[in-house]
């Protein structure tokens, strides 16, 4: 067999190449790997300081909270609260109708009204507390006033009464004095559950 000569001219060069070569494979083989792993470790660990920021937020303010807590028990305050006999669809029940009458006080048109259903999250919060949470969904549509009657009285019937999600789309082609508006709300309250 005759063996491949290469020309003494063109062994450096072919030299230079299989460097440049390898050179370029442990950059794209080694280094830029390494680099964006590096990146997205950065991104996480910035992630997790700041959750540690709101949990630390979290933990100052959960003494005032447990303090605030056991103030209103002894004073028999959360009795105001939705009672105890009560399940989470009457609760949700008495939500929906709630928000019904204020649309229904103001003219409005309610589409629709409905429970979320949120079963994990109450086994979970039942196993932690004696309250329990309801969420309902309303959506509606009617007048700018009717958007900040609706958020005052859920602001205003109950203190354990909060406003989770709010989408508000402007209607077109009406006139701006009478500008109506579709709302997608999302209240939930906080009931105390029957103990077992």
């Amino acid at each position: 067999m005759s063996e491949m000569l290469i020309p003494a001219r063109s062994q450096p060069l072919i030299a230079w190449l299989i460097a440049a070569l390898l050179v370029l494979a442990v950059v794209f083989f080694g280094v830029l790997p390494a680099w964006l792993k590096s990146q997205a470790l950065s991104e996480q660990i910035e992630n997790g300081y700041q959750r540690l920021d709101k949990m630390r937020q979290v933990a100052q303010a959960a003494p005032e909270l447990t303090v605030e807590y056991e103030r209103i028990r002894q004073q028999g305050i959360d009795k105001l609260f939705y009672p105890q006999g009560m399940t989470a669809a009457q609760v949700g029940k008495e939500l929906q109708n709630q928000v019904a009458a204020v649309v229904a006080r103001q003219n409005g048109t309610l589409f629709s009204s409905e429970v979320v259903d949120e079963t994990q999250a109450q086994e979970a919060e039942a196993s932690t507390s004696d309250y329990q949470r309801v969420t309902v969904q309303v959506v509606f549509q009617g007048k700018t006033e009717l958007l900040r009657e609706v958020l005052h009285a859920a602001y205003a019937s109950r203190p354990l009464i909060f406003v989770e999600g709010l989408e508000v789309k402007p209607l077109e082609g009406v006139d701006p004095k009478e500008q109506l508006v579709r709302v997608t709300v999302k209240i939930a309250t906080y009931w105390r559950g029957a103990k077992p």
